[in-house]
């Protein structure tokens, strides 16, 4: 190879390098002063902050964490106060209880606790469904956000595919471009027909047209990054991403141990496994319902009376609160005999809630298994495509190569040197396509691992 030829190799093989640090000039983001540097743990973390999902899921949570603690104070005795007056004219009621002909004025205060003693169980299950309802909504929010990291992480790969189609496209142009200078040097010194420059005129009225879609899809790209984030459209970012991020194949985990490790943590499957073990106990709880309750109940309650008919009747205030205390205890059983079928059905129904919740862990395993070999499979193909694509690229440069220079020398025509440089940028699309689908697929992987 001439040393031309050696030179022209590497400036193209540098052009077609990933690009992650350039920012394309885009309509939607050339209006702003200043943009900051974005990586993609950057992105994920601002949009776990901002998305209402994960602020509804936390609220869930926190309403979970109230319900288990009204379960838990369901032990606790039910304390309360009572104070009442009333006013008698014509008849009233005396001390031992009969109506007398004259008018007065009575008040009376109490306080009584009631305490659950025996209820069939039902207060210890309603506080373990309490607690398993809990972790459960913790578990579904532990999987928002990893569905909301997931479609960031796609989301921003995305746009870092975009940006590198930019780059790609810039190189073209700026290839066409100087191609143009070199033909109308050579018209003018009669070595190519004027047919020859206008060749190469549409030839970069074709990669301009290009350049020109691949920023808008980048803008695009952006925007729908930004929009997901809840970011502001005014904030100005540039997604960066180091080249160091490109995974290897030996750092993949094999089928079966990334398997057997999202089925022990990922929450979509404790989700069902909490959700299957609280309806057990909302079935628990609808069985105990059977069985009698037993309640003790204790208080204090007192009394003063005023007689507006015949005064001379009148005890003092203090003596009345001493005289007319009365305390009790007492205990009660309520037993169900027949409540119209409503505890029967209430089983039923809790029986039903629990064979459903099986199916639905068994399709959430299913599920995930499915997931995981897809994203596994697909980033071994990636890998392969990815590996397929530096070898097709280095052909497609080195063809380049020697059809610029057979143009350069006179042997060929435009024509082939636009069909070798189509190639070049179809290799090189090809390659950003495979790197960044492997990385989406292993940044798949490793969320079903953490």
């Amino acid at each position: 190879m001439k040393p031309y030829h050696t030179a022209s190799y590497i400036v193209a093989l540098c052009l077609a390098s990933p690009v992650f640090a350039q920012q394309p000039s885009s309509p939607l983001n050339s209006g702003n002063a200043a943009e900051e540097e974005w990586t993609i743990e950057e992105c994920i973390s601002y949009a776990l902050e901002h998305n209402t999902d994960i602020a509804t899921g936390k609220i869930e949570v926190e309403s979970g964490k109230i319900s288990l603690n009204s379960a838990r104070m369901s032990r606790l005795p039910d304390i309360s106060a009572s104070l009442g007056g009333n006013v008698y004219f014509g008849r009233s009621p005396s001390r031992d209880a009969s109506y007398i002909d004259n008018s007065q004025i009575s008040g009376s205060l109490g306080l009584s606790a009631n305490i659950p003693v025996y209820q069939g169980l039902r207060i210890k299950h309603e506080i373990d469904k309490a607690k398993i309802d809990f972790e459960a909504a913790t578990r579904n929010l532990e999987l928002a956000r990893k569905n909301i990291s997931l479609n960031i992480a796609s989301l921003f790969l995305q746009v870092m595919y975009d940006k590198e189609m930019v780059a790609i496209a810039k190189s073209q142009l700026e290839l066409s471009s100087s191609q143009l200078e070199l033909s109308r040097g050579q018209f003018e010194s009669g070595r190519v027909s004027r047919s020859e420059v206008v060749r190469s005129e549409s030839l970069v009225a074709s990669d301009r047209a290009a350049l020109t879609q691949n920023e808008n899809s980048y803008a695009l790209a952006l925007l729908d990054l930004k929009q997901a984030m809840n970011l502001p459209d005014s904030t100005g970012i540039t997604p960066v991403m180091d080249d160091r991020e490109i995974p290897r194949i030996e750092e993949i985990p094999s089928l079966v141990q990334i398997y057997e490790m999202s089925v022990r943590l990922h929450p979509s499957i404790k989700y069902a496994e909490a959700s299957l073990q609280s309806s057990r106990f909302a079935l628990k709880s609808a069985k105990s319902a059977y069985q009698p309750s037993v309640y003790l109940s204790a208080g204090y309650g007192n009394s003063v009376y005023s007689n507006l008919t015949d005064r001379s009747m009148n005890t003092d205030f203090w003596s009345q609160l001493q005289g007319n205390g009365n305390e009790y205890i007492g205990l009660s059983i309520s037993i169900p005999i027949f409540s119209r079928n409503t505890v029967r059905n209430n089983v039923r129904l809790s029986r039903l809630s629990v064979s459903r919740q099986e199916i639905l862990l068994s399709e959430a395993q299913k599920s995930l298994k499915k997931e995981i070999e897809q994203a596994y499979y697909g980033a071994m193909a990636a890998y392969g495509s990815l590996d397929s694509a530096r070898k097709a690229l280095e052909a497609a440069l080195l063809n380049f190569e020697n059809e610029k220079a057979s143009l350069d020398s006179g042997r060929s025509d435009i024509y082939d040197y636009a069909n070798a440089k189509a190639e070049v940028e179809k290799a090189q699309a090809t390659l950003a396509h495979s790197k960044y689908d492997l990385i989406l697929r292993v940044k798949i992987l490793n969320f079903y691992m953490i």
